[in-house]
């Protein structure tokens, strides 16, 4: 079968397809025959050795995958485990840019036949994210408030901008052309920013009729984190829960004190450690807003196995939309 894996650190060159033997699942685990496997950004910052968990090498990249089972290890029962049955599968170690993953039985959530697989690989990373910033971070009580969310046409801003809208907040989405925009503007954003041109924040808050935002959703860092402060009303509040920019945000005592701001920080892997109970809450919350059609994941981005740098090198240059996902 075929597998990518990294054997240094480095730039999207590193990734090469090698021919591997198909696993054979142990005690416990579950194979599966890959049908799509997520890209996240985590994913390029492992294989620049920049992630803040350390990375082994060699390593096989991808966090999760859905596809088929194909095979069970000893003491993993049918159901809900049948041979050809589909499932979300969540690899903690890594393993998803492969064309059969073995995943432990316990990381693995059955899914009705008729959920797409590029867009349940979107669950875990993103979904995950964007439910439980809105309604753990923030508690879910948003309705009337006005949320801008940054980078709105990317795996996480897109379904922010869905979920907000559906817990009744009215979204200001912002992105860096006007193709992403008119995503987050066919997913429910009221008003559209292109935060690329200068003076972008005068231009939201003129759009917004003279007045600032209650909620900031934010994961670019540097510049943009900075000037975000600007269209952010008196007692509002930012979520930061990346950095996608490399460049880093600093925090100035100003802004608490000044405006009574509330700066909050996410990470989804301390949640899943710490949190578990409302991560798998979230999760199987995601899940069923997807099978009952009320969100949808943009897939446009998908790429071969092969394609893998190319995926590596879109996602950095900030040109892809939705969830990147690889078909192998």
């Amino acid at each position: 079968m075929k597998q990518l894996q990294i054997a240094e650190y480095g730039s999207a060159s590193v990734l090469h397809v090698n021919e591997v033997p198909v696993p054979a699942p142990g005690p416990g685990e579950v194979l599966v025959r890959v049908l799509a496997a997520g890209v996240n950004f985590a994913d390029v910052l492992r294989r620049r050795n920049t992630y803040f968990m350390p990375t082994p090498l060699p390593y096989v990249l991808g966090a999760e995958v859905v596809g088929e089972v194909a095979a069970t290890g000893e003491g993993v029962t049918a159901p809900p485990f049948e041979a050809g049955s589909l499932i979300l599968a969540i690899l903690p170690y890594g393993g998803g840019y492969t064309e059969y993953a073995v995943a432990p039985a316990v990381y693995c959530v059955p899914l009705l036949p008729h959920i797409d697989p590029a867009a349940a690989t979107a669950l875990f990373v993103q979904g995950s994210t964007a439910h439980l910033i809105l309604h753990e971070t923030l508690g879910g009580d948003l309705a009337g408030k006005t949320i801008l969310v940054h980078a709105a046409s990317g795996g996480v801003g897109s379904l922010l901008v869905q979920l907000a809208r559906l817990a009744g907040a009215r979204v200001i989405a912002a992105a860096s052309s006007e193709k992403k925009l008119d995503v987050a503007r066919r997913l429910g954003a009221e008003i559209c920013i292109n935060y690329s041109q200068p003076g972008w924040t005068e231009a939201l808050i003129a759009a917004n009729g003279g007045e600032k935002v209650d909620i900031i959703l934010e994961m670019a860092g540097g510049e943009l984190y900075t000037q975000s402060f600007a269209c952010l009303k008196t007692f509002g509040k930012m979520v930061v829960y990346g950095a996608a920019s490399g460049e880093k945000g600093y925090i100035h005592s100003e802004h608490f004190v000044d405006e009574s701001h509330c700066l909050i920080g996410f990470n989804l892997a301390h949640t899943i450690q710490h949190k578990t109970a409302q991560w798998q809450a979230s999760l199987g919350a995601m899940i069923g807003l997807l099978a009952e059609g009320k969100i949808q994941v943009e897939t446009g981005s998908r790429y071969s196995l092969s394609d893998a740098a190319k995926a590596h090198q879109d996602l950095e240059n900030r040109i892809t939309t939705g969830k990147i996902v690889l078909i192998p």
